[in-house]
C-alpha cells in the first residue's frame, strides 16, 4: 500500500511539472501602420527573454522576408513583444498564452520615423497628414475646451496675431501717457478657414508629439459661435470679439486605439454640423482640429 501511494504521489509531481513546463508557438506579421501592407526583415523579440529574430539560432529568417516571424517553445504566461526596423518607430504589444491556450498569432504595426505629430489619413503607399490650418485662429481654453478667434489682421507672410502696443516712451512723448494699439482695418481681416468637410464615420490616426505615460483622450463637441465674455477662460481674444467655441455639454467620446508608440488610431461616429474635435493627456489640450459633418 505504501508503494502505491509513493507511485501515486510521483505521478502527481511530474504531472504537475509538465504543466508549469507547457509551452507553445507565438507568430505574426510585422506591418506598415498606414499602409497595412507587410514590412521586410522587421526585428521582433520577447522582452525579457531568449526569444529574438537577432539570435543566430533563428530558423525563420526567410519568412522575416515577407514580415512574418515566428516562436516556438515559448512558456505559457503574459508577454511584452516588441517589433521594430531601421528608420522605423516600434511598438509594444502584450500577449497572454494558456495551457488551455499555448498559442497566439498577433500583428504588430510600426511607422516611419520621419511622420510628423498630427493628424492622419491612410493611403496605399503613405499617409496623407490633415493640415491644421486653424491653430493661428485657436485660442488657449481652459474650461471652454476650445475656441477659435473669427479672423486675424494681415500682416507681411499672412494672418499673424496682432502684436501688443508699444509701452516706450518717444523722447517727445507726454509723461504717464502710452501709446494705443492701432484699431485693425476690417478689409485686412484674414478670416477663420471654412471647417474641413468629412464623412460622419471617422477614422483617423493621430501622431503625438511626445511619449504618452496616461490615456490619450479624444472627444468631439459641436461648434458654436459665441460671445468672448462668456469665455473668459480663453486667452488670444480682443475686446467684444466673437468666437467659435465648443459646446462642452454636448460632447461624443472617440474610441482611442494603440497602434505604435505615439501612434493612435481614432475612431467613431461623429455629429453632424460642424464640429471641434479635441485630444487631450492629464487634462490639457494637446491639439485641436475644425470638422464639418455632412
Amino acid at each position: 500500500m505504501k508503494k502505491l501511494l509513493t507511485i501515486c504521489a510521483a505521478a502527481l509531481v511530474a504531472f504537475a511539472m509538465t504543466g508549469c513546463e507547457k509551452t507553445g508557438t507565438i507568430e505574426g506579421e510585422v506591418c506598415d501602420a498606414f499602409t497595412g501592407k507587410a514590412l521586410e526583415m522587421p526585428t521582433i523579440w520577447i522582452d525579457s527573454t531568449i526569444y529574438s529574430t537577432l539570435k543566430d539560432k533563428y530558423k525563420y529568417k526567410q519568412e522575416l522576408r515577407k514580415g512574418q516571424f515566428k516562436f516556438e517553445k515559448v512558456p505559457v504566461g503574459t508577454y511584452k513583444v516588441l517589433a521594430g526596423r531601421a528608420k522605423y518607430i516600434k511598438s509594444r504589444n502584450m500577449v497572454t498564452t494558456t495551457e488551455e491556450n499555448p498559442n497566439a498569432k498577433l500583428t504588430l504595426y510600426i511607422y516611419s520615423d520621419q511622420v510628423d505629430p498630427g493628424l492622419y489619413i491612410s493611403g496605399e503607399d503613405a499617409p496623407t497628414k490633415i493640415s491644421n490650418q486653424w491653430v493661428i485662429w485657436s485660442a488657449q481654453c481652459e474650461s471652454s475646451i476650445a475656441g477659435y478667434r473669427l479672423a486675424f489682421p494681415q500682416q507681411a507672410g499672412g494672418a499673424k496675431v496682432p502684436p501688443k502696443a508699444d509701452k516706450k516712451k518717444g523722447k517727445k512723448a507726454k509723461k504717464g501717457k502710452k501709446a494705443a494699439a492701432p484699431a485693425a482695418d476690417a478689409s485686412k481681416m484674414t478670416p477663420l478657414p471654412e471647417p474641413r468637410v468629412v464623412d460622419g464615420k471617422l477614422e483617423v490616426f493621430y501622431r503625438n508629439a511626445s511619449s504618452v505615460t496616461t490615456p490619450l483622450i479624444a472627444k468631439t463637441y459641436p461648434a458654436v459661435i459665441g460671445k468672448v465674455a462668456d469665455h473668459k477662460d480663453c486667452k488670444g481674444f480682443e475686446g467684444d470679439e466673437k468666437g467659435v467655441f465648443a459646446d462642452k455639454n454636448k460632447a461624443t467620446d472617440l474610441t482611442v486605439t494603440y497602434i505604435a508608440e505615439n501612434l493612435f488610431k481614432i475612431t467613431g461616429n461623429l455629429p453632424k454640423g460642424k464640429q471641434i474635435i479635441q485630444f487631450s493627456q492629464d487634462g490639457k489640450t494637446l491639439q485641436t482640429y475644425y470638422f464639418e459633418v455632412k
